[in-house]
């Protein structure tokens, strides 16, 4: 498991612009977008050497500047969930794509994505957490929550047996 955090309000991957140069049509990407993503892929850089090969579970958590409305004197700030805009895929997005290539091959490997977008707790200062894993296993079988997959058919094959145990035991075999 690696993780890592990117200081900084987060920002959203915004739509690729279009502009006409010496008679051509250019696509680009929007500065303030590139430079998120470039932040994004230099501290993965730090983390890792190659990328991660196989299936990949991404935490992601936002702490977005907290509104004025919601900044209180005499009581305590805790963290808040957030429902306003940016919308939460777009700030993903920015993340993934920042990632790609350096944390993993292709965004395609990622088989379990967990996004959480909050305002930051009292005076704490914005920020994006990631943490990124293999799902796994020492056997190579592919975790299923918390339990692997053999975990999962030693279980099964125990329910099954008890089970065809007690109707046995019922009809008097």
């Amino acid at each position: 498991m690696v993780s890592f955090v990117i200081k900084g309000i987060p920002k959203v991957k915004q739509r690729p612009r279009f502009a006409l140069k010496k008679g051509k049509v250019i696509t680009y990407t929007p500065k303030s977008t590139a430079s998120f993503e470039n932040l994004v892929r230099l501290k993965a850089e730090e983390e890792f050497l190659k990328p991660l090969s196989g299936s990949i579970r991404l935490a992601i958590r936002f702490y977005l500047p907290r509104p004025k409305r919601l900044i209180w004197k005499t009581k305590p700030m805790p963290e808040i969930f957030s429902d306003k805009r940016p919308d939460i895929d777009n700030l993903a997005k920015s993340v993934i794509d920042g990632l790609n290539s350096v944390a993993f091959n292709d965004d395609a490997q990622i088989a379990d994505l967990h996004i959480t977008k909050k305002y930051h707790a009292g005076n704490a200062d914005s920020k994006t957490i990631v943490i990124i894993e293999n799902i796994k296993d020492d056997n190579n079988q592919i975790q299923i929550g918390n339990f692997s997959s053999n975990y999962f058919k030693r279980w099964w094959t125990f329910f099954v047996q008890y089970f065809l145990g007690v109707i046995k035991k019922r009809n008097g075999c």
